[in-house]
C-alpha cells in the first residue's frame, strides 16, 4: 500500500509538473483605468516556484484521493467476507 502511494504521488508530481510548465503562460497582460493594455512577464524563478507549488498540491489531492479509495476498497472487501 504504501509503494502504490509513492509511486502515485512522485509520478503525479512529475507529470503535472510538466503539464503545467507546458501550459501555464508566463506573460500576462494586465489593464489600467484609462484601457491601456502592458504585458507583464514573470521571471523564470518565480514562474518554477509557481509551477512547484501546484503541482505539489496537485499530488496531495491525488494521493489522498489514491487512500480513500484503497481504503474504501479494503472496506468492501472485508465487509462482504
Amino acid at each position: 500500500m504504501e509503494k502504490t502511494l509513492v509511486k502515485t504521488g512522485l509520478y503525479s508530481l512529475a507529470i503535472s509538473f510538466l503539464i503545467l510548465f507546458a501550459g501555464v503562460n508566463r506573460v500576462k497582460s494586465t489593464t489600467d483605468v484609462n484601457g491601456m493594455t502592458s504585458a507583464m512577464e514573470i521571471p523564470y524563478p518565480d514562474f518554477f516556484f509557481m509551477i512547484s507549488r501546484y503541482s505539489i498540491i496537485i499530488s496531495f489531492i491525488i494521493v489522498i484521493s489514491v487512500f480513500a479509495i484503497m481504503q474504501y476498497k479494503k472496506y468492501k472487501r472485508k465487509k462482504s467476507s
